[in-house]
This record gives structure tokens, C-alpha cells and sequence, in this order.
């Protein structure tokens, strides 16, 4: 295989400014288009159905089919300059004020899938950031991403990477597609099960209106303290019970509690951002301090995946926690609060068929999610490999 040639952008081709000169009130009608930012931004190939209308004049610059658009300016600088290739013919299409635009000369050269993906390559993005200038906002001038240069094999070596790098983003994209079709059809199925317009078979007693405690017992078996404790905390939104994270040891005063697998645990501070969870058997016997208080489940009268779903549920959370007491930074909803809230529940049994539905769903959606990562370590790894 030979090596691949390496030429600077500013051999190759060169830059034009986006939209200039205009002012809001051009926005929003007109018979052009512009290509938006976060179009850019977002996708390495840009997506000719993300441009929006505009009023143009003659001084504009018309985006024409295989140019490489920058973004000029973000408030980090690991997200200015990204790059994105415009794959199509188009007339009376421009290139938004926060980005300029790259046209290479000798187009039949190159593949612009090949170019589109070097220019995301873990190798081109870290030449970009360096460039980046600014304290509050970082900025790249077009001057200077012209001095940086890129790989260029033999044709048929770009068409071949370049479309099945290509493939590998339509099956992420698809996957991720499948993702939010599943995290879509969840939630009408909690929908459906909550308002109890859909039951099981079998069912028609009228769900029991209960009190918290009737289902849930505080566990508070002491711990360690906050050098020792080998820490969990609740993730916002039901995302899960994972360990703490810390910078910094905690306090030797702080008393921490033993939690066990299976017990329901919520946070305190973040009822109202759904922080509740099931601690899972790879945690049992970690710790959390009272502002994560953990309870037992009657498991006689009681299911925990489904009193979980039922938390997680916005008209219960939102309407609970307005009962959160404490000053404006610091509202805690506590024990007593939690466990004399009122709910509606069915017998065990129903409560049983539905957390086995959403436990499937569940695996169905963290399947998917795994296969996603995996797809996107994949990408990330031929990116490193291909563009040293």
C-alpha cells in the first residue's frame, strides 16, 4: 500500500465568508435558503433539509455542491471548527454568518465522504482546537485552518473509506432512531397502564389509593463515615443508581447509611428532577448519607419496579414536590413527607405483569443503547487508526 500523500488545505482550495451584511428583519422569509449553524455543527455530511429561508443579495457567497463548511466560533473551544460537507446540487443556497465555507479546486481528486470524515478524525479535531483563540468565546480565523494539512490517498482508497465510514453513521443514526422510537413507545405505554385505559386480562378491580408508608420502610443501618464510605448517589430523571464520583474525600463527620440491592432510594434535594431508583445487587452494601434515604418494599403488597415507574411518573413528582420545604437553594423533600404521600395502585399481581412489560422494555431500550456504543467506539477507534 502506498503512503498517503499530505497537502495543506490552502494548496488545495480556499476559503468565502458566510452570510454578511444582514439583519434580522432578512430572517424568516425570501426565496433563498441558508444553511444553518447547528446543522453544521451537528452533522459531518450537512443535511440539506436543515437550511431555513432568507432575503439574499449579490454580494453573498452561493454554496455549491462539496463544500466544507467550519464553524467559526463556541464557547469551548473542543466544539469550534467542526466541519460539515454539503453532498448536494443547489441553487440559491448560503452558508449562515457563524461559519465560512472551504471550496477545493480539483474536485475530481477526492471524496468528499473521505473529507467529511477526516475532518471529525480524532487527529484534525485536536489541530483545530489548538488554533482556537479567545477567553469567554473561542474563535478560528480562516487564515490559519488553511495551514493545517490533510491525508490524501489514492482515490480509490478515499471512495472506499469514506463510504464505509459513511455506512458505519447511517447505522448509528438508524440505531439511534430505534432508541428514541422505543423511549417513545415506553412512555405511551406508561401511559396507557397508568390511566388504566389498557389492563392485562383478568383485571378489573379498581386500583387501591394508599399512602407511601403502606408500601415502603425506611432502612437506616449505620455506616461508615465520609473517608471510609464507599459512596452511591441517584442520577436525575430515573437514570439509575451508579457510585459517587468525588473529587475530594468526604467528611469524617458526615454519617453515611448501608443500602442494599433492591431497596427504593430517592435524593432529597432533586424530587422535583426525579432522582429515584433501585439499588442494584453490583451496589448492595454501599452507602449514602440521609439526603438519599433508602426503604424497604413490602414485597407482600408491593412491587419495586413498579412503585419505581410510578415516581418516575411527571404527575406525581411535580405535584408531590411542591411539598419540598427548605430555603429557595436547598428544598428537601424528608421521610415523613415521602412516605405519607398518597398513590394509586392495583393488587400485586397486575403490578407484577406490568414491571415485567416495562422491565422488557427496559432491556429491549439498554440493548439497543449498548449496541449504539458499540457502534460509536467503533467509529471513534477507526477514526484514531485511519487519521494519525
Amino acid at each position: 500500500m502506498n503512503a498517503w500523500e499530505k497537502r495543506k488545505l490552502k494548496e488545495l482550495g480556499d476559503t468565502y465568508s458566510g452570510l454578511s451584511g444582514k439583519t434580522k428583519e432578512d430572517f424568516g422569509h425570501g426565496e433563498a435558503r441558508y444553511v444553518t449553524y447547528m446543522n453544521v455543527f451537528t452533522n459531518p455530511v450537512a443535511d440539506p433539509v436543515g437550511t431555513e429561508t432568507t432575503e439574499i443579495d449579490t454580494r453573498q457567497n452561493e454554496v455549491k455542491k462539496n463544500d466544507v463548511f467550519f464553524t467559526t466560533s463556541s464557547e469551548t473551544p473542543g466544539e469550534v471548527g467542526m466541519s460539515s460537507v454539503w453532498p448536494i446540487e443547489t441553487k440559491n443556497v448560503y452558508l449562515n454568518s457563524f461559519c465560512f465555507g472551504y471550496r477545493i479546486l480539483n474536485q475530481s481528486s477526492l471524496n468528499f465522504l473521505f473529507i467529511a470524515q477526516q475532518m471529525r478524525s480524532p487527529s484534525f479535531r485536536k489541530r483545530i482546537i489548538v488554533l482556537a483563540q479567545g477567553i469567554s468565546r473561542y474563535n478560528i480565523s480562516k487564515k490559519k485552518v488553511l495551514e493545517i494539512p490533510i491525508f490524501k490517498p489514492s482515490l480509490n482508497e478515499q471512495n472506499k473509506i469514506g463510504h464505509f465510514l459513511s455506512n458505519v453513521d447511517v447505522l448509528i443514526a438508524a440505531t439511534q432512531h430505534k432508541i428514541d422510537a422505543l423511549e417513545q413507545a415506553k412512555k405511551a405505554l406508561l401511559q396507557c397502564l397508568f390511566d388504566q385505559s389498557w389492563r392485562f386480562k383478568g383485571y378489573s378491580d379498581p386500583w387501591e389509593k394508599r399512602k407511601v408508608s403502606d408500601y415502603l420502610c425506611e432502612s437506616r443501618i449505620p455506616g461508615s463515615n465520609g473517608l471510609k464510605a464507599k459512596k452511591l448517589t441517584v442520577k436525575l430523571w430515573g437514570k439509575g443508581v451508579v457510585p459517587k464520583n468525588e473529587t475530594y474525600s468526604g467528611s469524617i463527620k458526615t454519617k453515611y447509611y448501608v443500602r442494599s440491592a433492591n431497596q427504593l432510594i430517592y435524593g432529597k434535594l432533586d424530587f422535583l428532577h426525579a432522582a429515584f431508583g433501585i439499588v442494584p445487587q453490583s451496589l448492595d452494601g454501599w452507602e449514602s448519607t440521609i439526603d438519599s434515604p433508602a426503604f424497604d418494599v413490602n414485597t407482600s403488597i408491593g412491587n419495586a419496579a413498579f412503585l419505581l415507574a410510578l415516581f418516575l411518573k411527571p404527575n406525581f413528582y411535580l405535584r408531590e414536590g411542591i411539598r419540598a420545604n427548605g430555603s429557595r437553594k436547598a428544598k428537601r423533600i424528608h421521610e415523613d413527607t415521602f412516605l405519607s404521600m398518597s398513590i394509586s395502585a392495583p393488587q400485586r399481581k397486575e403490578q407484577n405483569q406490568i414491571a415485567m412489560v416495562l422491565d422488557k422494555t427496559e432491556f429491549l431500550i439498554a440493548a439497543t443503547q449498548s449496541r449504539l456504543s458499540s457502534l460509536e467506539l467503533l467509529k471513534k477507534a477507526l477514526l484514531q487508526d485511519l487519521f494519525i
